[in-house]
Order: C-alpha cells, then sequence, then structure tokens
C-alpha cells in the first residue's frame, strides 16, 4: 500500500504540475494571441495610411505628368512659331536691314566727311519713297506693276533737272 500511496502521490504532483503547466500554456497561447491581434489590427491601419499616400502621390504625380506633357506642347508650338516667323518672308531682309543700319551708324560716328553726304542722299531717298507712296508713282506702279519705274523715274528727273 505504500507503494500505492507513493504511486498515488506522485501521480497527483505530476498532474498538479502538469495542470500549471496546461495553465502557464493557455496563458501564454492567450498572450500571444491578444499580441498578433492587436499586430493584425496595426498592420490593417498602416495599410491603410500607406494606401492612403499611395493615392495621393499618384495623384500627384498624376498632376504632374499632365503639366509636363502641357509644357512639352506649349515648349513644341513655341519652338514651332518662332521657326515659321523667323521664316517668314521680309525677314531676312529686316535682319540685314539692321545689321546696314548698324554700320550706317558707326560710319556717320567715326567718318567726318560722310555724314553731311550721308545726310543729304538719305532725304533724298526719303522724299523719293514719299512721292512714290502718295502721289501718280504710286497709282503707275499698282496699273503698270511688270514696268521697271526705278529706271524711269531716274531718267524722268534727270531730263525735269536739265
Amino acid at each position: 500500500m505504500i507503494a500505492m500511496d507513493a504511486l498515488q502521490t506522485e501521480i497527483s504532483v505530476f498532474g498538479v504540475g502538469l495542470g500549471i503547466g496546461l495553465i502557464v500554456t493557455v496563458l501564454v497561447w492567450l498572450g500571444k494571441r491578444r499580441t498578433q491581434s492587436s499586430l493584425r489590427k496595426e498592420i490593417e491601419t498602416l495599410k491603410g495610411y500607406l494606401n492612403t499616400q499611395m493615392s495621393i502621390n499618384s495623384k500627384g504625380y498624376e498632376e504632374l505628368r499632365k503639366e509636363v506633357e502641357t509644357l512639352r506642347k506649349q515648349n513644341e508650338n513655341l519652338r514651332v512659331t518662332v521657326a515659321t516667323l523667323s521664316n517668314k518672308p521680309g525677314r531676312a531682309e529686316l535682319k540685314t536691314l539692321h545689321i546696314w543700319d548698324r554700320a550706317l551708324r558707326s560710319l556717320v560716328v567715326s567718318s567726318p566727311g560722310f555724314a553731311p553726304a550721308w545726310e543729304v542722299a538719305l532725304a533724298e531717298a526719303q522724299k523719293n519713297v514719299e512721292e512714290t507712296d502718295s502721289g501718280v508713282k504710286a497709282l503707275v506702279r499698282k496699273v503698270f506693276p511688270m514696268l521697271p519705274h526705278e529706271s524711269s523715274a531716274s531718267t524722268s528727273d534727270s531730263t525735269d533737272g536739265s
């Protein structure tokens, strides 16, 4: 009987130890489940924040992309406009005219005998252009555009002056 009593005490001690171990195991398991649940909630919250941030960034990048595309189109249109305007008839002549104007101004300043002769030639040319634009010469030029007006005008001026 003593052996049975010892066996029963060993079994009861084993049962108590097993029970305490199971209780500790269940408590640790419940703590882990609670931690996992809170971590899952936090992960879901972070996923929501990340999704919101990505949608905001996506909208911003889309607006920037549209703005860049608009600016590219405007740049191309301006480039074409500049090319068209620079190739318009008379632009090369205007550029040459400006170059000649600068050269004449520097000659007037630097050459002492050139200025009076230049002023006389300029006044005559201006008078001739005004007569051509407002008088009979303009009418003749419009009616007979194929005739060489400059040569006939210079010969008639030379015969009138004699």
